[in-house]
């Protein structure tokens, strides 16, 4: 999904002024109401399809899912999560293989691919953000980093798994991020080639030791003396997957939140010329999830232009009422749309008993947010952006009798001849790449090659994009 040349304009950093042009943000086109993947294995117990993940293989020409399950019935904690793998050939219809991978109960006849119940003083195990890449050995190609607690809380942290075929998984002895916090996800950066991950700061509560000053003895104190904690994102980057640099506060609560508001975790991916990410909004007072949508020029300073969930909780008494969180994965494109996988759960935080499923949504390509106008012009001036292709191409949706035109200009906004605002023809309807033409002339002209402002115009429609290019996509 990452492309220099495609702008989105979810954030207005790259925008020099607008006038009558509202930011809003998109919807999800089509949802399911009902779960996709449900709990109906034995050892899912009432939650299947917590904190997953979505990759579409081409070689195989199939989907691929890793989730985690819970049953919160069975009495040993070690016991209770369990990571399992399920496959699809359009990402709705979905069956849980049996792998012969890990025994459970006597059986492998199950489609578990990673059960640390052998592991002494296991209490919790999470995972999120499967990455496959041919970095390392063959038997690394899959990553996953994976946080482990312990009774003693001495080992706590995050520890890299690793697998040849996302089956067959193995867990590095000690923490590969220690002390990290147990909600987490992962990428691969397209950009630096780097590995991000991205996780709650490590608390400072002052209540045990930490693997710092392990000789250190720290007193049991009182609950009402401890140092308040609050969840925050956090990022740490690695070249290997193996050794990670120290984590860096990303994103923080201010105060256009409401005081219960904490970042319960995040789903960043790398799409157009920048990053997004679905951010889990926690209101503590409510014991409520929802969905956000955040965007970065660089993956470490996060913008929320918009706070209203993105996607928002399902209606009272159904599967998905309570928590919401959309899969660790970059969504995948289904014709004219982009196909995401989320985790809706009916029972709130603390609560004894789990109770979650997976659904899916759609989305227009590109069209996370818009620039909405109306019967006023709107108008609007970018930044110098690089025109390093030959031709430019909008993303709107255009009602009766609304139009786009187009005009470019240098970098210190001098105008450029024959590519003035007059000069576009007008854009009408509804489409992902609409060409630009200026008195039917396609290409940008002298500006090739150059950095360029360009300065929009808009009635009665969305502007969600622009994107320079050869020809428009192919989106079939």
């Amino acid at each position: 999904m990452y492309d220099p040349d495609l702008h989105l304009l979810v954030d207005d950093e790259e925008i020099d002024a607008r006038w009558h042009l509202r930011r809003v943000l998109a919807r999800p086109e089509r949802r399911t109401h009902d779960p996709i993947i449900r709990p109906d294995r034995p050892w899912e117990g009432r939650a299947a399809g917590l904190w997953s993940s979505v990759l579409y293989d081409r070689d195989e020409g199939i989907y691929k899912c890793w989730y985690r399950s819970a049953d919160d019935d069975v009495e040993a904690a070690s016991d209770r999560n369990i990571l399992n793998y399920a496959v699809s050939d359009d990402g709705l219809t979905w069956e849980k293989p049996d792998l012969h991978a890990v025994e459970w109960r006597g059986s492998r006849r199950n489609n578990i691919v990673y059960w640390p119940h052998d592991v002494a003083g296991l209490r919790a195990f999470e995972s999120h953000g499967v990455i496959v890449d041919e970095v390392g050995a063959p038997e690394r190609r899959y990553k996953l980093p994976a946080f482990h607690a312990f009774e003693t809380d001495q080992g706590n942290g995050i520890y890299g798994l690793f697998s040849p075929d996302g089956i067959r998984w193995t867990r590095t002895s000690a923490p590969i991020m220690p002390l990290a916090g147990d909600r987490h996800s992962a990428m691969k950066d397209p950009v630096s080639g780097r590995y991000l991950a991205y996780t709650r700061r490590p608390k400072a509560t002052g209540a045990v030791s930490s693997p710092q000053y392990p000789e250190a003895e720290v007193p049991n104190e009182p609950l009402g003396s401890r140092m308040p904690y609050k969840r925050l994102i956090t990022r740490a980057t690695s070249a290997d997957f193996l050794n990670w640099s120290d984590f860096e506060n990303v994103l923080r609560m201010d105060d256009w939140d409401t005081p219960g508001t904490q970042f319960y975790s995040i789903s960043p991916f790398a799409y157009g010329n920048r990053y997004l990410a679905f951010v889990d909004l926690y209101d503590t007072e409510v014991e409520k999830i929802w969905v956000t949508l955040a965007s970065s020029p660089d993956g470490r300073r996060w913008l929320r232009p918009r706070r209203e969930p993105f996607l928002d909780l399902g209606p009272d008494g159904q599967w998905d009422d309570t928590w919401i969180n959309v899969t660790n994965n970059p969504p995948i494109r289904q014709g004219r749309h982009l196909r995401f996988w989320y985790m809706g759960r009916q029972s709130a935080h603390g609560r004894i008993h789990r109770i979650a499923a997976m659904g899916s949504f759609l989305l227009g390509v590109d069209r996370f947010v818009g620039l909405v106008a109306g019967r006023q012009t709107g108008q609007l001036v970018t930044e110098p952006v690089d025109a390093n292709q030959p031709r430019l191409f909008i993303n709107a949706r255009l009602n009766q009798p609304g139009s786009i035109r187009v005009g470019l200009r240098t970098a210190l906004a001098a105008p450029i001849a024959g590519r003035a605002l007059e000069d576009c023809d007008p854009i009408r309807g509804d489409e992902i790449d609409h060409p630009v033409t200026w008195r039917g002339d396609p290409g940008i002209g002298p500006v090739e090659g150059d950095r360029v402002r360009l300065h929009i115009e808009v009635t009665y429609g969305s502007l969600f994009a622009f994107r320079f290019g050869t020809a428009p996509r192919d989106l079939s």
